[in-house]
């Protein structure tokens, strides 16, 4: 009853919000997408954004730089080989200053204490991380200090009872918190001689115990749109760490024919038309994946799925050359006002997640050649 009543007040709310922007998407697929240089866009874009080599504003109407702001400006500057030397350097001795001795998290003074540190998975200290390691692979350079907040996981026990605690039902959120681990431990094992090994074989001999019909991860069965974008939310965070041990994932087609599903008819990954940078891409990177693993990369409605999907991602893109992360909202990231972007504007968050899209659906497609690196996590090529 209560989810029935949410869906009539979410109706209510976007109804006019949404036919907006439903006529200016007509408008837009009259264009010829296929030629739109959003690259140069997103250039242009980065150098408004950018003050120095170690500093990056968030968006047009945020004036303080932080190290979230920084970590999006290296990770879109370096798809494209745009770091210079020097500037490697210098990122090197920012991200090594912003670090703790004690844990290995990073640290930022412009970020309220509490939510940073003891907030959800899905932004804050152990969010950060596996973000920052990609750069690090970028730059060619490690972590100065090494990630000791790992240390409560790493005996397979402990991995065991914590991964026995979260909510497999709500997996959106748990499924954040096993990424910034999992992710974290396999750049640990990869790249600093970090003894994770067990507890990450842990992890993923629970991971895949744990695999539903559906070939994913959600506790009970499917009834509603609501909980199959809820299941394959939570795909998106688990299964790049399955992915990157080469590990195969059973009812992989399953999975395909669920998040077919879920797209809507504007080639979004919501059940508004509105949907956000990360409802697109928890839906575009799982459906690349799981499509590859089930020998489904040229099923007729996969490569239609993924078009449709690149045209309502670059709608997103805005004529400053960023993305926004979702249409005509404001956005606020960990509640902190140097993280914040007003409706209809630009920011570093979203450009980078939408490019990320953009970049494995061209790869996909076999449009060129893919810009990502072999790296745990987010960026972890096909």
């Amino acid at each position: 009853m209560k989810k029935y009543i949410r869906t009539i007040a979410r109706n209510i709310y976007h109804y006019p919000h949404e036919k907006k922007i439903k006529d200016r998407y007509k408008k837009f697929t009259k264009y010829d997408t296929d030629n739109i240089d959003y690259v140069a866009g997103v250039q242009r874009y980065l150098a408004n954004m950018k003050e120095r080599a170690d500093s990056f504003v968030f968006s047009e109407s945020s004036d303080v730089t932080s190290i979230y702001s920084v970590t999006y400006g290296c990770l879109i500057e370096s798809l494209y080989g745009g770091i210079a030397n020097a500037e490697k350097n210098i990122l090197r001795s920012y991200f090594d200053k912003h670090q703790r001795q004690e844990d290995g998290l990073y640290w930022d003074y412009s970020y309220d204490v509490k939510r940073y540190f003891n907030g959800s998975d899905g932004w804050g200290a152990r969010h950060l991380v596996p973000h920052i390691t990609i750069v690090f692979d970028r730059i060619g350079y490690q972590p100065k200090y090494d990630f000791l907040y790992l240390e409560k996981y790493k005996n397979p026990d402990d991995m065991i009872k914590w991964l026995d605690s979260l909510d497999y039902r709500h997996i959106w959120g748990s499924s954040n918190a096993i990424m910034n681990y999992g992710v974290v431990m396999q750049y640990a094992r990869d790249r600093m001689n970090g003894d994770f090994s067990l507890a990450i074989e842990a992890m993923e001999e629970y991971l895949v115990k744990k695999i539903n019909v559906y070939g994913m991860w959600f506790d009970g069965d499917v009834t509603s749109q609501e909980e199959r974008n809820e299941m394959i939310r939570g795909a998106y965070h688990i299964l790049p760490i399955l992915y990157y041990d080469g590990i195969d994932v059973r009812n992989s087609e399953n999975a395909v024919e669920e998040i077919l599903k879920s797209q809507n008819k504007w080639g979004g990954f919501d059940t508004f038309i509105a949907s956000s940078a990360c409802e697109d891409i928890d839906g575009i990177d799982t459906l690349l994946r799981y499509s590859i693993m089930a020998g489904m990369k040229n099923d007729s409605r996969v490569i239609s799925a993924i078009n449709k999907a690149k045209t309502w991602t670059l709608f997103n893109q805005n004529k400053d050359g960023g993305f926004v992360f979702e249409k005509d909202t404001e956005f606020s990231y960990g509640e902190q006002k140097s993280l914040s972007s007003l409706a209809g504007e630009s920011n570093m968050f979203a450009t980078w997640f939408r490019l990320v899209a953009l970049e494995m659906i061209n790869d996909f497609l076999d449009n060129r050649n893919s810009p990502f690196i072999r790296t745990p996590g987010y960026e972890l090529p096909l």
